[in-house]
Parts: structure tokens; C-alpha cells; sequence
């Protein structure tokens, strides 16, 4: 069970004292520390593990992980090669004595006039998020840094929130089948380049596969198979713009059997050929 989760209050806006684009070119090891401040990780490209009170967590990209602020945190295993995220650090209020946690989907068929307790909530923020599928929290972390180093605090502040209220819905709305839907998909990041069976999904979830598909693709928008294929491609895209391998090499690391095969899935997500992508590749940062 995650420990150490924020709680957000909803009469005050979040300060972010730093925040910017990081890239492990060496051997990086997360900081030993105990932060007077949040934190908040966006994974782009790699893996990184982070230990928070004893508990290691792996990132994997289009992941976002929220440290606590006064928690100890190290690493003891070093970041992937390569690795580039997005982070801010933060200062929040601690949600008052009287709050109780904001809920959503209550509507009212009049209109309704609020009194000034009605902002005594707060909403409780996930450990980790896997965004992948979506770009909305990626892009409100992109404004966020571009607000933040124009020196604009409100509207770093309110893409902050934006992330904040993003995070706090999926976790609200986390059911059974939500559970089932995280469950598949982290077995899949551990395992998506030697591949798996539909009786090892099975075996995990209790499920048939069928069922098991069914949720995941309602969930997710993606096939157990085409969320599998979408890691095999991000791994193959960063291995083709930070190594000098073989392309079919290249696509054997990433999970691909065949490399025309392989070609053409790239083609289809990028445009354009592998060794094309290799040689007209210009960092976005």
C-alpha cells in the first residue's frame, strides 16, 4: 500500500520554488535527502528507481511520481543511461483539521449558491500515474516549465493544479476493473520486450484473457498487443537516437523478431524509415 501521499488543500495554490528538464548522461544515483519540499517526476525516456521511506518505486516514461516533502528518499540502483524527465519542487499547505477529501461526480439539477466552507477539501494525489495513452499531463507540465522560467508563478501554479486535478481523478475513479487495468499494465512495462503469453495475463489478473483485453482496451484505448508494440517502439526510438547500433540490433533490443517487421511499425508511427528517423533526429529540448 503507498505511504506518504500528498493532500492537497483547495483554498491554496501551490508554490514551485524550482523546476526544469533533466537528462543522466553518467552514473546518477537519486539524491539521499529528506526535501523541505515536494516533488513531482515526469519520466520521458528511461528508468529510474527512487526509495521513499524504505519502499523502491520504478519509473518507466510517461510516468509521473510525487515525493513527499519531510519523507527520506535515495536510490540504490543507478538511473538508465539516458534518462530524461521533467520535475518541479513544491511547497503546499497541509490540508486544515475540519477538511474533508474533495469528491467528484455530484451534480445538482438546480442552481446552487455555495457558502465560504465549501472550499474546506482537498484531494489526495496518487504515488505514481502512467499517463501513457494521453498526452494532457505531459503538455500541462510543458506549460508549467515555461510559465515557471518566465518567472509567471500563477500560471505554473494553475498548470500545477491542472496535474494535480488529473492525478486526483484517476485515482478517484479507481474501481476492480482500474485495478486489473494497472496490474496488466505494469507487467507489461516488465516484460514487453521478451514478450508474454495470454495464460501468463491470465494467471496474473484471475481473469481470462478475453475479459482481461476487453477492460484494457476500454481503459487504456489500446490492445493488451498495440500498448506492448507502443513500448517496443519507444525503446527502439531511444536506442536509434542514443547509440550508433544496427538497426537490426537495435530492433532485437526492443523486442522485435523481425526487423522488416519492425520497419514498418516504425514507419507507421514516425513517418518515415528507422535509419531516416536516425539521421534527421533533432532533440526536442
Amino acid at each position: 500500500m503507498d505511504k506518504h501521499l500528498l493532500q492537497i488543500p483547495c483554498n491554496t495554490m501551490p508554490f514551485i520554488c524550482e523546476a526544469a528538464y533533466s537528462i543522466n548522461l553518467g552514473t546518477m544515483y537519486h539524491a539521499d535527502r529528506t526535501a523541505p519540499f515536494h516533488v513531482a517526476i515526469y519520466l520521458l525516456q528511461g528508468s529510474m528507481e527512487i526509495i521513499e521511506d524504505g519502499i523502491a518505486y520504478r519509473l518507466l516514461p510517461d510516468q509521473l511520481f510525487f515525493l513527499k516533502s519531510g519523507v527520506h528518499c535515495w536510490g540504490e540502483k543507478p538511473f538508465e543511461q539516458g534518462s530524461a524527465w521533467y520535475y518541479a519542487h513544491f511547497y503546499c499547505a497541509e490540508p486544515g483539521e475540519q477538511m474533508t477529501e474533495l469528491q467528484r461526480g455530484v451534480y445538482h439539477e438546480s442552481k446552487v449558491c455555495l457558502d465560504r466552507t465549501a472550499d474546506q477539501k482537498y484531494i489526495t494525489l496518487p504515488k505514481l500515474t502512467d499517463c501513457t495513452g494521453t498526452n494532457r499531463i505531459r503538455k500541462d507540465f510543458e506549460r508549467l516549465l515555461d510559465a515557471h522560467v518566465h518567472g509567471n508563478i500563477p500560471q505554473a501554479s494553475v498548470n500545477l493544479w491542472q496535474i494535480f486535478l488529473s492525478c486526483a481523478h484517476n485515482t478517484q475513479e479507481d474501481t476492480a476493473e482500474n485495478s486489473y487495468v494497472r496490474q496488466i499494465q505494469e507487467y507489461i512495462r516488465a516484460h514487453y520486450v521478451e514478450g508474454f503469453t495470454a495464460e501468463e495475463i491470465e494467471g496474473l489478473c484471475g481473469l481470462s484473457y478475453k475479459y482481461a483485453g476487453t477492460l484494457f482496451k476500454n481503459a487504456v484505448g489500446r490492445t493488451i498487443r498495440e500498448y506492448q508494440c507502443i513500448l517496443r517502439l519507444h525503446r527502439a526510438e531511444q536506442l536509434l537516437t542514443e547509440t550508433d547500433l544496427p538497426v537490426a540490433e537495435i530492433a532485437q533490443l526492443a523486442g522485435f523478431s523481425d526487423v522488416f517487421y519492425f520497419s514498418k511499425m516504425f514507419h507507421r508511427k514516425k513517418g518515415c524509415a528507422p535509419r531516416d528517423y536516425r539521421k534527421e533526429y533533432v532533440p526536442g529540448i
